[in-house]
């Protein structure tokens, strides 16, 4: 209470032009804090709100990307399911044979093998690993544009290294793969 009588008394002893101005920079100064208290407010609102609209527009690009890539895996799907259809018994291996018969190339193969293995999309993958010695340039372009022109096979790796024993040759090792209906068993 001691603070509140020196008040008080304070302003009892000022004149009246001195407490007017007092009360009117008093008054000011809680009309600018105010003011500024209202500018700070609208300006985060309006920074939020924009924030907010670019965050919307980046969603739907987003959702508009998503719609497009799921459009584009079904429409890849149904190829893949068309492909699948025309042949449901193809034999990678059986067909790989026929085509190194048709190229010349089997007495150049030294090893084959074949592995089957279950995805978790309803398909098979069976893929063929084969391995060439001295062979040319040639034959390996040869035998990748038939590989390339079956759309049943596709080419998943394939390493090349210069031949040790025969000069300008190369040795190749080459995995190719292809889907199959899984097969389910009741």
């Amino acid at each position: 209470m001691v603070i509140l009588d020196k008040i008080r008394t304070f302003l009892e002893n000022l004149e009246q032009k001195t407490f007017y101005t007092y009360i009117i920079g008093y008054l000011i100064g809680c009309v600018l804090l105010a003011g500024l208290i209202v500018f700070y407010f609208y300006s985060s609102t309006i920074f939020l709100q924009k924030k907010i609209k670019k965050i919307n527009h980046a969603r739907e690009d987003n959702v508009k990307v998503l719609l497009e890539t799921a459009s584009l895996v079904a429409q890849q799907r149904a190829a893949v399911e068309e492909v699948l259809s025309k042949d449901p018994d193809f034999k990678i291996a059986g067909y790989f044979k026929t085509l190194l018969i048709k190229l010349n190339l089997k007495e150049k193969e030294v090893a084959e093998e074949t592995t089957t293995t279950d995805r978790e999309d309803n398909y098979r993958e069976s893929e063929l690993n084969a391995k060439f010695e001295d062979m040319s340039m040639k034959e390996l372009t040869e035998l990748l544009q038939e590989l390339e022109q079956n759309s049943r096979i596709s080419t998943k790796r394939i390493e090349i290294t210069k031949a040790k024993k025969k000069p300008k040759t190369i040795e190749v090792q080459i995995t190719i793969t292809t889907l199959l209906p899984k097969i389910e068993i009741s």
